[in-house]
């Protein structure tokens, strides 16, 4: 996967034609950009004037772009299970959001 300016583009490669195709992944359910190349230097440059087109497009259209996360996450547990986090917290003297961040952080795929 290649980053640029917080958006994310998973490449594969299609024998068929002979190009490498690619999408930014981290934008909602629609990529907001496509691209391809024929090599990799190809592909990584089509990714970031593509990432730069779709923002100044935004940028002249007045429309605020899909950005790639917020850092804010709307979480639904459950009560019960929402109770055991806010318990588990709470013995440990930090708060819920603190305690679920370091969940999420020691869980995550780096």
């Amino acid at each position: 996967m290649m980053k640029y300016k917080g958006y994310v583009a998973a490449v594969e490669f299609d024998d068929s034609v002979g190009r490498l195709q690619g999408w930014v992944v981290n934008s909602g359910p629609y990529p907001i950009a496509t691209f391809e190349a024929t090599d990799v230097d190809g592909i990584r440059r089509e990714f970031e004037v593509s990432v730069d087109e779709y923002l100044a497009s935004c940028e002249e259209d007045g429309v605020e772009p899909r950005m790639p996360f917020s850092g804010v996450l709307n979480l639904r547990l459950g009560p019960e299970l929402h109770q055991q986090a806010a318990l588990s917290a709470s013995a440990l003297g930090v708060s819920l959001n603190s305690w679920i961040k370091q969940a999420v952080e020691e869980k995550a795929v780096r």
